[in-house]
């Protein structure tokens, strides 16, 4: 099988999700250009490529992309995030307080001492014992492609790999990179080797679609330009 070059994977990726996005949109409300930087004070970190158009119901809506062919995939080892495996063993913590009723000891018991040492001793043991039946969850891991990505702000992030390049790894790393991607949003289209695209994974549907992402872009007055 043919490899095909990052630039090319870029290239299609690209052209597949303005396609993908654009559909019945007229283009003079549509922005799509390979590499984009985010802005100094934000880190001046490089897109592989980034799509901007004017939703009716949403405002300005934006898609960032990553592209990685055979020479540029990284290891695909998952490893734990710890901060966010605080982040969801804390959440865990406050909910198990919550539907087991305890949290609510701190407005209706009467006894000054308990009605705050009980909701907080169901927090922390709720914590920690959701912290160690998850604790090799996929919900706590994360794998480098997936962190870089996440780094372009965007109201979707896409992953784009070539087919060959995830053809020269093993099966469960693709598994792996799937799952992972699915728990953080981020979608995921493959490059076959005429160029086709095809969907692995669908980003994750957000509620922040008012949010202004384009700030964080270098180029931001030129695509408000394009896209007005």
């Amino acid at each position: 099988m043919s490899q095909l070059s990052e630039q090319t994977v870029q290239d299609k990726a690209l052209q597949f999700l303005s396609d993908y996005y654009g559909a019945g949109r007229r283009r003079r409300h549509f922005f799509a250009q390979r590499e984009m930087r985010t802005k100094k004070k934000y880190g001046s970190k490089r897109a592989d490529g980034l799509i901007a158009f004017r939703h009716w119901l949403f405002g300005i809506y934006v898609v960032s992309i990553e592209a990685k062919s055979h020479k540029t995939l990284p290891a695909m080892k998952p490893k734990r995030d710890n901060a966010l495996y605080l982040y969801n063993a804390f959440f865990a913590g406050v909910a198990i307080s919550i539907l087991s009723g305890a949290f609510f000891a701190a407005f209706k018991m009467s006894d000054g001492f308990w009605q705050f040492i009980l909701p907080l001793n169901v927090f922390a043991l709720g914590a920690l014992l959701y912290a160690y039946i998850t604790r090799n969850s996929y919900k706590h891991k994360i794998i480098d492609v997936v962190a870089q990505v996440k780094q372009y702000p965007a109201h979707a992030k896409w992953l784009a790999f070539s087919q060959d390049s995830l053809n020269a790894i093993s099966l469960e790393k693709v598994k792996n990179m799937e799952r992972i991607c699915k728990i953080h949003g981020i979608g995921v289209v493959i490059v076959k080797p005429r160029g086709r695209c095809e969907i692995m994974v669908k980003p994750k549907y957000r509620l922040n679609f008012y949010r202004d992402f384009l700030k964080f872009y270098s180029k931001e007055a030129d695509i408000r330009a394009a896209i007005r």
